[in-house]
């Protein structure tokens, strides 16, 4: 796909057209307001934007215009504007608590912050931890998204409180995402205790 697309299409395009599929998906979630049928145009938004952040450097690569560093920046200052966008649209809409896509955004950052720590401690760029990575995170939401839609956003009942069906499943993945942040932050440590051991002091240097 990336050898067939037209010379004058540049990753900095696509990277523009993922920050412009992030702001269709913010912008669909809070015009849920009106309709949940706009929930179909943040689906196709959630596709564009899969379509536009995984081919930019692929492109780059195809084409043997590699920029690694400025690459690096873009590709994640992009990503961290993207989901601040699409949670303030979920928090701004119907469907969930500003509170809960407030604290869904937050664990996603902890995720991220803890890919950038590995890649600069271990020279590892690693995004899917337990086989889940960004294009099945993006899956997920699609058919969160149609379940919603289809089942009119519930209420569901946990003894006095009940938060809505979308305001639920967004806890889970938050408490799901800090568990993972937790438990492969754990992982890391301790590849970097083997990796880089504590150092013996040289007691003859004190005499």
């Amino acid at each position: 796909m990336a050898e067939r697309l037209p010379a004058w299409i540049k990753p900095d395009h696509l990277t523009a057209m993922g920050l412009l599929s992030a702001l269709i998906i913010s912008a669909s979630y809070a015009l849920t307001t009106l309709s949940y049928n706009w929930l179909w145009l943040a689906n196709f938004g959630l596709v564009a934007h899969w379509w536009a952040d995984s081919l930019d450097g692929t492109l780059a690569r195809v084409r043997h215009i590699e920029r690694d560093r400025y690459g690096f920046f873009v590709d994640h200052f992009s990503d961290t504007v993207a989901q601040f966008l699409i949670c303030l649209g979920m928090g701004l809409s119907p469907l969930m608590d500003l509170r809960i896509a407030l604290m869904l955004l937050t664990a996603y950052y902890a995720m991220s912050i803890l890919v950038y720590l590995v890649q600069i401690t271990r020279g590892v760029f690693k995004i899917s931890f337990a086989g889940i990575g960004p294009t099945e995170v993006r899956l997920i939401v699609i058919i969160v998204n149609t379940v919603v839609w289809y089942f009119d956003n519930p209420l569901v009942s946990i003894g006095r409180w009940k938060p809505t069906l979308f305001s639920l499943i967004g806890i889970v993945a938050a408490v799901l995402l800090m568990g993972a942040y937790l438990v492969f932050g754990g992982i890391e440590r301790h590849r970097l205790a083997q990796a880089d051991p504590p150092r013996t002091p040289d007691v003859s240097s004190n005499r």
